[in-house]
């Protein structure tokens, strides 16, 4: 009779354990079938990847510099001097990720993205030819003329990105790549749909 009931006793907490086990693996495959998405999953999927969110606008240009040396608004003669130059560059626009809104309501993830701005604009040095140069020894050229006609440069690039719509190209781009990016987590490309704006839309 003992025995009988030794065994039916661990029958039964066999039986307990094995439940205990099965719901437990249960639980556990559905806890990792539907993971739960949040505005900080979100965020830090985007600014992990954040260097895809840009869009690349090449330039190559011929320039040329001109000045001499004034008095009192006046041109001194015989102190011009100029130079032509060839260069190449590149701007690269793309967005604040940390102004970024975002929030998930029900099965959809909000995407509210801050302007497109220039995040850089730099002109490469190997690309740099020089010619027609003066030679003027009243005014010579300096190291601060060449800075100047970079600065200078870089605004009328600025204004070429506003006349060729580089700016509306660099947003269609960027909600592209964020849409490619999110959707490629199972999780949410399968369960939520994307509603993606810039603040000044």
């Amino acid at each position: 009779m003992k025995n009988w009931k030794s065994y039916v006793t661990m029958l039964v907490v066999g039986i307990l354990i094995g439940a205990f086990l099965f719901f437990g693996m249960v639980n556990l495959n559905i806890g990792q079938s539907e993971p739960k998405v949040t505005q900080t999953t979100v965020l830090e999927q985007l600014q992990s990847a954040s260097d895809l969110i840009t869009t690349d606008y090449h330039y190559s240009k011929v320039g040329r510099y001109e000045n001499s040396l004034e008095i009192n608004g006046w041109s001194i003669p015989l102190t011009n001097k100029y130079f032509i130059l060839t260069y190449e560059g590149e701007v690269q626009l793309g967005i604040d990720l940390t102004k970024a809104d975002i929030a998930v309501r029900g099965d959809t993830i909000a995407i509210t993205l801050p302007p497109v701005e220039v995040l850089s604009n730099a002109i490469d040095e190997k690309s740099i030819e020089v010619y027609n140069e003066s030679k003027n020894v009243f005014n010579p050229i300096s190291v601060n003329d060449y800075k100047e006609f970079a600065i200078q440069q870089k605004e009328a690039v600025d204004k070429e990105l506003e006349e060729k719509n580089i700016y509306e190209i660099a947003k269609e781009n960027t909600i592209k790549s964020i849409s490619q990016l999110l959707n490629m987590s199972d999780a949410i490309r399968d369960q939520y749909k994307l509603d993606i704006k810039f603040k000044d839309a």
